[in-house]
């Protein structure tokens, strides 16, 4: 499994949780799930979590990255950045898989043209 995370989304992420996960044994999970409609794409998502036994550990850099099973096709090669300009401040995710994801295309009964 591979996963890119930039080295200011690590110190971002070191900065915000580092401690807790630390604390607690935890690790970040990040998740992919469908979008909606109209070409939205798949969206993602991460918190702090316990690992399961399915799931996969990935370290990066002093972080711990948790992602399940059913995420990690989608999530390979995948990165993580943080974004901080005029339009928007937060952690971006960006997967090259993530056209496998159901859902993750046009549609929703709609004619939508491009």
């Amino acid at each position: 499994m591979n996963l890119i995370v930039t080295d200011i989304a690590q110190t971002r992420l070191t900065d915000l949780i580092g401690e807790r996960m630390a604390e607690n044994n935890q690790a970040i999970r990040i998740f992919a799930q469908g979008g909606g409609c109209a070409c939205s794409g798949a969206r993602f998502g991460m918190g702090l979590d316990a690992a399961a036994e399915e799931d996969q550990v990935i370290n990066v850099g002093a972080l711990r990255f948790i992602i399940d099973p059913t995420s990690a096709p989608i999530l390979e090669d995948a990165s993580i950045d943080y974004v901080d300009d005029v339009m928007q401040q937060g952690f971006s995710i960006t997967a090259p898989n993530a056209a496998m994801l159901e859902g993750a295309g046009c549609g929703c009964g709609g004619a939508h043209g491009h």
